[in-house]
């Protein structure tokens, strides 16, 4: 089973090859800032109507290649878990967004997660070589100063001790997760978004949780099939709130995490923004499926 490493921030994984379009190009480059940036809501909102994604990787995330195709490779995401496949997400990524042979890491002692909206990775001599996204995972092999020590498929490189710091709110990781949750308030979603530049209304669940090395499932189907199932009454903020059509009986379409007092944060849907929204809501009331708790 050969693997590769994502080696730019963000990585989008596409339907097919066949997906991307000319406003894509920068996400092709593994500029997904840019791309966000420079897509129009329409051109946003199509992402979703003519399904193009699947999902997106983080840097230093492995995948695993199922094959090549000219500048392409089939891969799955095996830190993105996926009921349909134990290999984990699929999809197509530009070869030249992956590192250019399988990496060995030595062996570490921990793991240290970007708790921050972004945060740069600096090379040995401490000058800035990536942006990086909340959620990125990567092996700790020491400390210097100010900086923590990481190997990553570019090589040596060192992040702010601050970049890994939680938020210090609350008891819990459920309280910890909504705190970081709303510094994306109004940010626009993105359909297979898992990165701070834009997140689908499970990636955002997701991302929320890796960061606290909780692991769960990439989909809000799948998300509301595991778990632990709450009780109205046992819910707490942190927990995930499932919608599904069918008046809450039918396919699991929607996700977003309680944040207390009979609200939650989400990121709405496709032309929509992260929000805070009532439960109550007419269309959320009528398509309620139940909630969930991953973070115990």
């Amino acid at each position: 089973m050969e693997t590769r490493r994502v080696k730019v921030p963000v990585a989008t994984i596409w339907k097919s090859k066949e997906s991307p379009r000319k406003v894509d190009q920068p996400a092709l480059d593994g500029d997904v800032k840019k791309w966000v940036e420079q897509m129009s809501d329409e051109e946003s909102v199509a992402l979703s109507d003519d399904d193009l994604l699947e999902t997106q990787a983080l840097f230093n995330d492995e995948v695993i290649i199922d094959h090549f195709d000219g500048e392409w490779a089939k891969v799955y995401v095996p830190s993105q878990r996926d009921d349909s496949d134990s290999r984990g997400y699929p999809g197509w990524v530009p070869t030249k967004l992956l590192s250019d042979s399988q990496i060995s890491y030595p062996p570490v002692t921990s793991i240290v997660r970007v708790a921050v909206r972004t945060a740069n990775l600096y090379n040995a001599n401490k000058q800035p070589i990536l942006e990086i996204s909340l959620g990125t995972v990567l092996p700790q092999t020491g400390v210097d100063g100010d900086y923590i020590q990481v190997v990553t498929p570019l090589g040596e490189g060192y992040i702010d001790k601050s970049a890994a710091t939680l938020p210090s709110v609350g008891d819990n990781a459920g309280e910890t997760m909504v705190e970081m949750g709303r510094q994306f308030l109004g940010e626009r979603y993105l359909w297979g978004g898992t990165s701070s530049y834009g997140f689908d209304c499970s990636g955002f669940a997701y991302t929320l949780h890796r960061v606290l090395g909780f692991d769960i499932p990439r989909d809000a189907d799948d998300q509301q099939e595991n778990g632990l199932p709450l009780a109205p009454e046992e819910i707490l903020p942190g927990d995930l709130v499932f919608f599904a059509y069918d008046h809450g009986t039918g396919y699991v379409h929607h996700v977003g995490m309680y944040i207390g007092n009979g609200k939650m944060i989400e990121s709405r849907t496709p032309g929509a923004k992260v929000d805070i929204a009532e439960l109550t809501e007419p269309k959320f009331a009528s398509e309620f499926a139940g909630f969930r708790r991953y973070w115990r």
